[in-house]
């Protein structure tokens, strides 16, 4: 077993008191961890499936590429003009 020390949000904090309470009946550190178990289980099968199954349950993957960059010192008071517009 390894052990974590997250950092979290209040909100996020109460919405993990909440599911704790609400699945496994109380907000104990147990069950707070066992909500934090399952949410990276879930994600690490959601990531898992994606990789490896997309294309049996279609499920949509982009690769963003970036070209070169098209500004020069020609260019740049066009962008200007273009970006903050009068």
């Amino acid at each position: 077993m390894v052990e974590l020390n997250i950092v979290m949000g209040d909100d996020l904090v109460t919405k993990t008191r909440d599911l704790a309470v609400r699945y496994f009946g109380d907000d104990k550190d147990e069950s707070l961890a066992l909500v934090l178990q399952l949410a990276l289980a879930m994600r690490c099968l959601w990531s898992q499936s994606v990789q490896d199954k997309q294309n049996e349950v279609d499920e949509a993957v982009s690769n963003w590429e970036f070209s070169e960059s098209s500004v020069t010192e020609k260019n740049t008071d066009t962008i200007k003009d273009w970006l903050f517009r009068r």
